[in-house]
């Protein structure tokens, strides 16, 4: 890869992650402290290969995973009200969980909508980070999060193979 092409898609992303992070402030969700699933998101679907056709996949999962962490939460809470120390009613409950997550989710989602188990965990892993009580800015956040990572990846399409921005070159003026 050229410095140059790393340079300017690093632009590009920056730009586009700096307007969406002033804009998301404007939001009520700015003032929630949920800005950080946004980044949990991004570079799920954005390493995932950020295609199109994956993103309602990916942001179906996304939302799943919020609903997977209401029942890690649950689990562990219902087994230490049971008299499990927490250590054990956590590892406990994580394994299980995490056992029929992945079972389900390879066996009846291989591909399509809920097939992204590393989104999924990342909106587990996001519920667990900013509280349960706050599934309803978490959401979207994390949708925001997967349409960024969408439009990050446009900026790969953006400039050629040395790195010069396609809008700019000479082939492109006419």
């Amino acid at each position: 890869m050229k410095w140059r092409f790393g340079i300017n898609v690093g632009l590009w992303i920056g730009a586009t992650v700096g307007l969406y992070s002033f804009l998301y402030a404007l939001t009520p969700l700015g003032a929630a402290g949920v800005l950080p699933c946004t980044f949990v998101a991004l570079p799920i679907f954005l390493n995932g290969g950020a295609k199109k056709e994956e993103f309602l996949g990916y942001c179906s999962s996304a939302l799943l995973g919020v609903g997977w962490a209401a029942v890690f939460i649950h689990g562990i809470g219902f087994g230490i009200s049971e008299g499990l120390p927490p250590a054990v009613s956590t590892g406990l409950v994580l394994f299980v969980v995490t056992a029929i997550i992945c079972a389900l989710h390879l066996i009846f989602t291989p591909k399509g909508l809920f097939s992204s188990i590393p989104m999924i965990f990342g909106a587990v892993a996001s519920t667990f980070l900013i509280g349960l009580d706050k599934w309803y800015l978490i959401m979207p956040t994390l949708l925001g999060g997967i349409l960024m990572g969408y439009i990050n990846s446009l900026g790969f399409k953006l400039v050629d193979a040395d790195g010069r921005w396609l809008f700019l070159t000479r082939s492109n003026v006419a």
